[in-house]
């Protein structure tokens, strides 16, 4: 992929989170040591599933009010600025790694949330609406060649 694409993909994912900052009471975007934190009252494994989250909504106060995995949720956050989407979460397409899945399927409170930047606006959708949803799915391998 291009440095260019790179480069407009990470505008668009900032773009999307800064309207889930605005429209979405209590998201915000944990720190390391908070991520840490909510991994562990999770019994998920950090070092294996750090990069499968991207912020998180509170039911609580703030973090360190959180006691159990009811008082979070996990997001993910996919962007689109697709003109051809017009409802959410129809005809979207993101990639999707297979920690996040595998996180997804397991944390009864992670939510895939789907980010149309041009419309300014969201949808969060748990486990079972995304394989109700799924059209269809392929693998796509990442490859790094070890360093000489």
């Amino acid at each position: 992929m291009a440095r260019k694409e790179n480069i407009e993909k990470l505008k668009t994912e900032k773009d999307g989170i800064a309207i889930l900052h605005k429209q979405l009471q209590g998201f915000m975007v944990p720190s390391v040591e908070e991520k840490r934190k909510l991994y562990a009252l999770c019994d998920i494994e950090y070092r294996r599933f750090f990069k499968s989250i991207d912020g998180i909504v509170l039911f609580v106060k703030s973090i360190e009010h959180v006691k159990t995995s009811k008082d979070f949720l996990f997001v993910e956050v996919k962007t689109t600025k697709s003109k051809s989407v017009k409802e959410l979460p129809y005809g979207a397409f993101f990639g999707f790694t297979e920690n996040e899945e595998q996180l997804f399927k397991s944390q009864s409170n992670y939510r895939l949330c789907i980010v149309h930047t041009v419309l300014e606006e969201y949808c969060l959708i748990t486990f079972s609406e995304y394989e109700q949803l799924i059209q269809n799915k392929r693998i796509q391998y990442q490859i790094n060649f070890k360093s000489s």
